[in-house]
């Protein structure tokens, strides 16, 4: 079955935070694979988003990275909430300071597309 647009850019999606938990591990490619059971090519065409993993698959790759399942499909979804977790992830390590002013921005960046502040030229 042919995979819409949307599909597409979700595998995408998933694999750069497969390639991202495993950097995160210090794994190679080829270990996660060996962990699997799998090829480095089958395990490499699901961080270049061209292979499907399925939902055993994702488990076990989550307890190969020591890692929520959720972790490994953070930013496919269209949800507020889930969006949330995925900025909120995104700041993890970033010091307290940073954290305030890029807040701040995202604040803004709110404001003006919900029509409430003008960008400033």
């Amino acid at each position: 079955m042919a995979k819409s647009p949307k599909d597409l850019q979700r595998l995408k999606v998933i694999g750069k935070s497969l390639q991202k938990q495993r950097n995160k591990t210090g794994y190679s490619q080829e270990e996660v694979a060996d962990r699997l059971q799998i090829t480095p090519k089958s395990y490499g065409a699901y961080e270049q988003g061209t292979a499907t993993p399925d939902i055993l698959r994702l488990i076990q790759i989550a307890e190969v990275f020591e890692c929520d399942i959720d972790e490994l499909l953070i930013g496919i979804s269209s949800k507020s909430d889930d969006q949330a977790k995925h900025i909120a992830t995104l700041l993890k390590g970033v010091k307290r300071a940073d954290r305030l002013h890029i807040v701040r921005i995202i604040e803004q960046i709110c404001l003006i597309s919900k029509g409430k502040a003008k960008i400033d030229s």
